[in-house]
């Protein structure tokens, strides 16, 4: 007789909790992938169908390897799209001009979606809601640009177009295109950059003095205004998102600094010209508390040295006032070695910052912008993520959008053949809140040990929920390993885990009371068995259970 020890884990384990904390299962890693002028995707605003489809397979499986888990691609960068749409013309990058299609006619939106949930990667899609022409000197739009439909409704700022928040109707145009995209694709989040009204580069907003004499109300001053026109939108898209797609996440990512603390004692302890509520009229910190928005990843864009906005204190600042949010900082990754701020010159920049984020419990992970500056390892950014990233992760959880956990995979079966070890199961049934799985995961451990699904380090597949079998290449012996198997919803939410039944012709011998359908319940990182432990060996890390094989 042969034994294969199944390790139960026990609530308080000093190795895992550490291994745990250095891999932790649930983080955010995310990169921002430009479509405005090419920039991170396509490589060239020429390329054809074919060509667009390789490259950004290629811009996944890279980003893949080096552990990020969120794609966040820009879908409409100049009120143009990059998916047919009834509101807006397609965006130059797919075709090499506004208005045309990519050749041969695809959707890039539904590709890139399929792709990236078949890598069991987050999709969130990037909308600039109010930039219309981001250079009116030399972009020319096509004649169904709403920039050329409803000209009345555009604010124009030195070379620089927007639709106008004052003006109730052209909001209420960008919900309209925004309720199209979310209703039509399987994105997992929606998400917006820093621009709202202008940046202040060129001296004062003057465009919109006759909209505020139409729109405002009594005693309110143009910014207070303005920041009710932002506010107001915001709370809009909140409201369609629950209404349309209340499994669907929000997320914003603005300007680094909220307000500095010498105009508001609520800021931060920086020294910015700019800050994303005095001069761009967003009120981040508002829209957290009001519970608007899902997660918030401040561009916090300066290196630890900087004099007047150093990256630790401000980071440490957004982790006090996220209220209960979601907090993901934004990363200057196209800086390294190119920015003439100091600090960026040093290579140890980036894993300092990723560090520190990591040392703060509010701060759930990063993102980085952009794609290519990875894509290039520029100043070997791309190899601190593979030292920090060496195994993957899952994003956290929102239990505020959706906290019920998928049903466990049914009749999960386990077999021997020729190429490998062969895990097989079922669709199971809707969870209560209607929802089916999204994916399925593997976890596997050595030697008998039943995994700790809390260790990502026992993860050894995710694969998306049209495949309802699984096989291990590493072995075609079913005493090598002792496996899992859990179902993950759209929102990451995790079933408990169920453990394969033997096949009867394979001399596997579970001692009575067993059966061959024992299910291993999580909770709170510990593996509580349903059945009685007959045979236990107690040592100061683990309980062991006996399973005796022919």
């Amino acid at each position: 007789m042969r034994c294969i020890l199944l390790f139960v884990t026990t609530v308080l384990l000093t190795f895992q909790l550490f291994g745990q904390e250095q891999y932790p299962k649930r983080e955010f890693r995310g990169v921002w992938v430009a479509t405005l002028n090419a920039i991170d995707w396509p490589y060239d605003i020429h390329d054809n169908a074919s060509q667009q489809k390789e490259e950004f397979i290629r811009l996944l499986n890279f980003h893949k390897t080096r552990g990020i888990n969120t794609v966040i691609v820009q879908v409409r960068a100049s009120a143009d799209v990059i998916y047919p749409s009834n509101y807006e013309p397609w965006a130059k990058c797919v075709s090499g001009k506004q208005g045309q299609p990519p050749s041969p006619f695809y959707d890039p939106l539904e590709f890139m979606i399929h792709e990236t949930h078949k890598r069991g990667m987050e999709f969130h899609a990037w909308v600039n809601p109010f930039r219309a022409i981001t250079n009116t000197d030399y972009v020319n739009v096509a004649e169904d640009h709403i920039a050329k439909t409803h000209p009345e409704w555009i604010l124009k700022y030195h070379k620089l177009a927007i639709l106008n928040p004052g003006i109730p109707e052209a909001r209420n145009y960008i919900v309209k295109v925004i309720e199209e995209l979310i209703s039509n694709y399987d994105i997992d989040a929606l998400h917006f950059d820093d621009y709202f009204y202008p940046y202040p580069d060129h001296g004062e907003i003057k465009g919109d003095k006759s909209t505020y004499r139409k729109y405002k109300v009594a005693g309110e001053n143009i910014r207070d205004w303005r920041r009710s026109n932002i506010n107001s939108f915001i709370e809009e898209v909140h409201e369609l998102v629950v209404q349309k797609r209340p499994g669907l996440k929000f997320g914003i990512s603005p300007y680094g600094v909220w307000r500095n603390d010498r105009m508001d004692m609520d800021g931060s302890p920086t020294k910015s010209g700019y800050t994303s509520y005095d001069h761009l009229y967003a009120d981040v910190r508002l829209w957290l508390q009001n519970g608007w928005i899902d997660y918030v990843a401040p561009q916090v864009y300066q290196s630890s040295k900087h004099r007047k906005i150093p990256f630790k204190p401000l980071v440490t600042w957004w982790s006090q006032n996220t209220f209960g949010k979601h907090l993901y900082i934004g990363h200057a990754t196209y800086r390294v070695q190119v920015s003439l701020e100091r600090g960026w010159r040093d290579n140890n920049e980036m894993p300092i910052q990723i560090q520190h984020c990591r040392d703060l419990d509010a701060v759930l992970g990063s993102v980085y912008y952009n794609s290519t500056s990875l894509l290039n390892n520029q100043g070997g950014v791309a190899d601190s993520l593979m030292q920090f990233y060496e195994y993957p992760a899952l994003p956290p959880l929102m239990p505020w959008v959706d906290a019920t956990k998928p049903n466990a995979p049914a009749s999960p079966k386990i077999m021997a053949i020729e190429n490998g070890v062969k895990l097989q199961w079922e669709t199971p049934e809707e969870a209560k809140d209607g929802d089916l799985p999204k994916y399925y995961a593997v976890y596997s451990s050595v030697n008998g040990r039943l995994p700790d699904i809390e260790d990502i380090r026992n993860m050894i597949a995710m694969i998306p929920s049209s495949q309802t079998s699984f096989v291990d290449e590493r072995t075609n012996s079913l005493e090598d390993y002792t496996y899992l198997i859990t179902a993950i919803d759209q929102l990451k939410n995790e079933s408990l885990p169920v453990l394969p039944s033997y096949p009867k012709d394979n001399n596997v011998i579970l001692p009575d009371p067993y059966t061959e359908d024992m299910i291993v319940e999580l909770q709170n990182s510990v593996l509580k068995t349903i059945w009685e432990v007959t045979n236990r060996v107690v040592d100061n890390q683990q309980v062991t259970m006996i399973k005796e094989v022919d």
